[in-house]
């Protein structure tokens, strides 16, 4: 902006110095107006490609599209609207007026012709809409492009229709209500939920008997979470820690266990924010604490299709089965590791379960990989639990730590 205004003033001092003797002082204000115009527009155009941005990192899809005169107007998945402006030609600039008679009679010379106006002045060039997405191309070549929502027969063949609405974690007002837990502590963004520590924070290893870790997507995907701290028991977590040497312990700390929260990307599809699950309940832990498994439930008490969430690995499980620990064993090929989600209607009747492969024959995964949740069919929560090879089982249950990351949970919302 400051470089606009630079630019203005530069201009405007130049046509006075051509002109110290006789000036047009009318174009002089007119040309400074164009200029102070075109600040505004660009502001503006600014402020929608940062709305764009922030929807393809928080994960957003389009519900619909609308053309106005203003422009195309985009409609999110959690309710929210863009408008990407059309540019507007500019006016023919008026013809000049005839000069003055000059001195001993002579007439003055006619007026210059105004310059033609310059083309469009908005940054964004054109808006292609195909089945899956909308393309949007800056007037520099750039090209943005938005995933639409899907829209497809319901569950057991009842041909409704649907959107997707995306829990991606990320700080937008319309995915997070604020409100007060831990004492006092002022929690108003996903973020204010990630603790200070990954190990013994203040808000994860608190006083069990009085201390509720809990989160709501509220207004959006109505998902929600809460566990009796310490995480130690389990839970789900919102985290941003990033490591990306999952090999080398970093100095300081005792172990990987320390570094739970972590994993080598960051969230889904560049973004900052991300869930950590730890968990399960197996033949020898469900005898000795509560091991109930941890869920993801609908606080509005309405069931939903939960379509998909991505998943990885976290550092901890990673280290662990690449080199071993004091509890385990390196994988091997024998080696697998597998999460199962467990659904459950209103009723608290299981609708079905389904997997997904952590480690598959030693090898891991290391990518945000998308998880189809959809056969569970319309839910009121699922349930989280482990299954792993015998060599991953010891006489205390399971070795592998219980942990895996999770990012960009979409619901169908009908």
């Amino acid at each position: 902006m400051r470089q606009f205004m630079y630019l203005a003033l530069s201009i405007v001092a130049m046509l006075f110095a051509a002109t110290s003797c006789s000036y047009d002082d009318g174009a002089v204000w007119d040309k400074f107006e164009e200029l102070e115009s075109d600040i505004e527009q660009n502001r503006a155009d600014i402020k929608t490609l940062t709305q764009l941005m922030d929807a393809l990192s928080g994960g957003k899809v389009i519900v619909a599209t609308e053309a106005t005169e203003e422009g195309i107007v985009l409609t999110f998945s959690d309710g929210s609207q863009v408008t990407i402006r059309n540019g507007k030609d500019g006016a023919n600039g008026k013809d000049g007026e005839d000069g003055e008679d000059g001195k001993d009679g002579a007439n003055g010379k006619d007026g210059k012709d105004g310059k033609d106006g310059k083309d469009g002045d908005s940054m964004f060039e054109s808006v292609e809409e195909t089945d899956t997405e909308v393309i949007i191309t800056l007037t520099d070549g750039r090209v943005i492009r938005l995933p639409k929502a899907s829209s497809e027969g319901g569950s057991e063949g009842e041909g409704d229709t649907y959107t997707l609405r995306t829990l991606s974690f990320e700080d937008v007002d319309a995915q997070f209500t604020g409100y007060t837990l831990y004492g006092g502590a002022e929690i108003n963004t996903w973020s204010d939920l990630i603790d200070d520590m990954q190990y013994g924070g203040s808000l994860t290893y608190t006083d069990y008997t009085t201390d509720v870790y809990y989160w709501y997507d509220e207004g959006n995907t109505e998902l929600y979470h809460a566990f009796a701290t310490p995480y130690w028991g389990g839970g789900h977590v919102i985290s941003n820690y990033v490591i990306e040497d999952y090999s080398t312990l970093p100095e300081g700390h005792y172990g990987w266990y320390e570094l739970q929260m972590s994993n080598p990307l960051g969230g889904h599809n560049g973004s900052a924010n991300f869930a950590v699950h730890n968990g399960y309940s197996d033949f020898y832990n469900s005898q000795i604490y509560d091991s109930s498994l941890q869920t993801i439930e609908f606080a509005d008490g309405v069931e939903r299709v939960i379509d998909h969430m991505y998943v990885t690995n976290t550092c901890y499980v990673l280290n662990s089965l690449t080199y071993g620990d004091g509890f385990n064993s390196p994988a091997t090929e024998e080696t697998f590791i597998k999460v199962v989600a467990y659904g459950y209607n209103a009723n608290d009747e299981e609708t079905g379960s389904v997997e997904f492969t952590l480690c598959e024959n030693g090898v891991l995964v290391t990518e945000w990989t998308k998880w189809d949740l959809s056969s569970l069919g319309k839910v009121m929560r699922i349930a989280f639990n482990f299954a792993a090879s015998d060599d991953q089982i010891g006489s205390y249950g399971l070795n592998c730590p219980a942990y895996f990351a999770y990012d960009d949970v979409a619901v169908r919302w009908e």
